[in-house]
């Protein structure tokens, strides 16, 4: 398999005097199938000139391959902010190869060249993998404008070839790993949607939310390079989550590749402005595994068909957070110049690890007074050695962990001087038994 450089240019048309017309919605995926007909379309729209563009025609070639001339159409004259929609009779239909597709407008009186060319990056590929759609969409409970939206995103992500991601923003649904992937974006501003990762800068953040649909069909019709297999292991009383990431190439491939995860929730009750309260919120990024970059160096720069490529993330999930509502999501992402473009994306519900019998906390520990204000106190069962306590705030941020040695049945606790009224959460940790107890600090 080899890379195709798709250029579709954006040539102007005119009847008589100079004219400045353009095509937009033109859509080649960026991965398409070798020996596959995909039509090509767009829209003929006059731009600025006031004389009606009125006769036109579209063309294309592949590489230096013979120029596919299209039929030539006369309208009744198309005006700044009308269109008329175009479809090539000849579709685009490669094998598997390396090329530039050039698709251009021909018209009588075009003078203004200077914006007539776009680029843009697909592969057609002779093995493939099937492709999902990710869509990212920047919130927060404060955003008045944000409902709508936010409806729109829970619907799409109904469909299991669309994988919604919501990063919330300066609330209490916010993390700072989301924030910083976010900030790479430069849309800051709510409601926000990114999809596939802006395509190397090609498809910039806007807040049409009713476009989002449409855009992601018509990237699901193309096809991926890339199968993800996400396997999510959750083990409940050591609130551990295990991700297991298999990435295989269908096809050969060049580039710099990183991979990725996100935990959300979902079915989140809270509140919204303008939603009214309760509100359930979907799809919540809490925590971006792989950091705002991914992580790099698990897929080589040369990749080989039928590969596969292989990662683990580990999280201790805060108690705070709904496990039988948490997923995991992971990518695959092509880095180039400082921008982004999601190879694939895939998502997974978590497995919950079978905990042995020895394992469960009835009879390991009680904790009293509570509530408590300078000390409180624990007591152990006899057979308990060593252990490690965490004093877990209502933030999910641990105030204190320490390894206490519980031989002689009681352990004295000091509360930390700074920590303010409210409910904690006291972990205790000895050998393969693991507790909680809920602690008031007044």
């Amino acid at each position: 398999m080899r890379r195709i450089t798709l250029l579709m240019l954006i040539a102007h048309a005119a009847f008589g005097l100079a004219q400045d017309a353009y095509l937009n919605t033109a859509f080649v995926p960026r991965y398409w199938k070798a020996n596959d007909p995909w039509p090509l379309s767009a829209r003929v729209r006059n731009a600025s000139s006031t004389v009606p563009l009125i006769t036109f025609r579209v063309d294309w070639r592949f590489n230096s391959g013979p120029v596919q001339v299209g039929n030539t159409q006369s309208t009744t004259g198309i005006l700044p902010g009308q269109y008329w929609p175009y479809t090539h009779p000849t579709a685009f239909n490669v094998p598997a190869s390396s090329g530039t597709l050039k698709m251009w407008v021909v018209g009588v009186g075009d003078s203004n060249h200077s914006n007539d060319t776009l680029y843009f990056t697909v592969d057609v590929l002779s093995a493939w993998a099937t492709k999902s759609v990710l869509i990212e969409q920047y919130t927060g409970t404060w955003c008045q404008f944000c409902p709508l939206p936010n409806a729109a995103t829970n619907t799409l992500n109904d469909d299991p070839l669309i994988v919604v991601a919501k990063h919330h923003n300066g609330d209490e649904l916010s993390s700072a790993s989301s924030t910083a992937y976010w900030q790479q974006f430069n849309a800051n501003y709510s409601p926000a949607g990114v999809m596939e990762q802006e395509e190397f800068g090609t498809l910039g953040d806007d807040a049409a939310y009713d476009q989002w649909g449409p855009r992601a069909e018509q990237r699901k019709q193309g096809v991926s390079p890339v199968s993800i297999a996400v396997a999510s292991g959750f083990n409940a009383w050591q609130r551990l989550l295990t991700v297991d990431l298999a990435v295989t190439f269908t096809a050969a491939q060049t580039g710099t590749f990183v991979v990725n995860a996100y935990i959300l929730e979902d079915s989140i009750n809270g509140v919204q402005v303008a939603g009214g309260s309760p509100y359930m919120h979907q799809q919540v990024v809490r925590e971006v595994l792989g950091g705002a970059n991914g992580t790099a160096d698990v897929i080589p720069a040369t990749t080989t068909a039928g590969s596969t490529y292989s990662h683990q993330y580990t999280f201790t999930v805060p108690e705070q957070w709904n496990a039988a509502n948490l997923r995991v999501i992971a990518m695959v992402t092509e880095k180039r110049n400082g921008t982004s473009w999601t190879v694939n994306v895939s998502d997974g519900d978590l497995t919950e690890v079978h905990v042995p019998e020895s394992a469960t906390a009835e009879g390991f520990f009680r904790l009293w007074p509570s509530p408590a204000r300078d000390m409180a106190f624990i007591d152990f069962e006899p057979s308990v050695g060593s252990a490690q306590l965490q004093l877990i705030g209502a933030d999910g941020r641990v105030v204190l962990e320490q390894t206490i040695q519980s031989s002689a049945g009681r352990v004295s606790l000091p509360i930390p001087p700074d920590c303010a009224t409210g409910s904690y959460l006291l972990r205790a940790i000895a050998g393969d038994r693991v507790g909680t107890r809920t602690l008031v600090i007044e």
